[in-house]
C-alpha cells in the first residue's frame, strides 16, 4: 500500500481550494455555541469540519464526508477537553504536530470549526472513560502526528487513527470494517476517513452546529 503522505494531500488541498474559490464568505465568525457540558461523558467524539487547507483536502478525499476532523472528549476537573491528532496547529513556535489535548470550546472555536458535532460511543461507560484516559496518556507522552498516515504503525497517529486505536484498546472496532480507499495521482492507499467513524452503527448523535 503505497502513500506520498503530506504532498498528496496539499495537491488535494490546491485542487479543492479552485473549488471553494467563489464561496460566500463564511458566516460562522463570531458566533456564540450553547454547548451542552452537562450532557457530555468521557470518551464522546467531537467531529467538526474547518475551513482550512487541511481540512478541505481531507473532504476532497473523503466525498460523502461531512466532518474532516474528530477526537474524543476528557473532563478533567470542572472543564471538558478534546484529546486529537492534528498537524498545523502549533501552541507556539517551539511545538510540533502530535496528539493533544486542548479545550472543547477552543476545538469548536469559529476558526477552526464551520460546524461540528458530538456522537456517543453505544458502550459501557467505564469502557468509553478507559479509551479516553488512554487517549490522554497518548496527548501527555506526546505522540506525533503520522504525516505517512499508515495504520499499519501506531507510534505515529492521526485523528481518525487515535480513535480507532484507543477504543479498539477496550475491544470496541468503531469502523466496523470500514476503510476508505483513495487512488488519486499522488494520493492513494488505504485510510481511515471520518466518515468512516461517524457512520458507524456504534454511535449516536448527541449535539450538533
Amino acid at each position: 500500500m503505497g502513500k506520498s503522505g503530506d504532498w498528496g494531500l496539499w495537491m488535494l488541498a490546491l485542487f479543492s481550494c479552485l473549488l471553494w474559490a467563489c464561496r460566500e464568505p463564511d458566516t460562522h465568525i463570531g458566533r456564540s455555541l450553547d454547548l451542552p457540558y452537562g450532557r457530555f461523558r468521557d470518551g464522546d467524539l467531537a467531529f467538526r469540519r474547518g475551513g482550512g487547507l487541511t481540512s478541505r483536502a481531507v473532504l476532497a478525499a473523503d466525498a460523502g464526508g461531512v466532518y474532516s476532523h474528530v477526537g474524543l472528549l476528557k473532563r478533567e476537573g470542572d472543564e471538558w477537553f478534546v484529546i486529537h491528532a492534528v498537524p498545523g496547529e502549533p501552541v507556539d513556535a517551539t511545538d510540533v504536530d502530535r496528539v493533544k489535548c486542548e479545550p472543547v470550546d477552543r476545538f469548536f472555536a469559529a476558526d477552526r470549526a464551520v460546524c461540528g458535532a458530538v456522537m456517543r460511543v453505544k458502550a459501557d461507560s467505564l469502557l468509553c472513560a478507559g479509551a479516553a484516559c488512554h487517549a490522554g496518556r497518548l496527548a501527555l507522552e506526546r505522540v506525533l502526528f503520522d504525516h505517512d498516515y499508515d495504520l499499519t504503525d501506531t507510534t505515529r497517529l492521526y485523528c481518525t487513527e487515535l480513535v480507532d486505536f484507543v477504543y479498539r484498546t477496550q475491544g470496541i472496532d468503531l469502523p466496523e470494517g470500514r476503510i476508505s480507499r483513495i487512488q488519486l495521482p499522488g494520493f492513494h492507499g488505504d485510510f481511515l476517513l471520518p466518515s468512516d467513524l461517524f457512520e458507524s452503527g456504534k454511535l449516536d448523535l448527541l449535539f450538533e452546529f
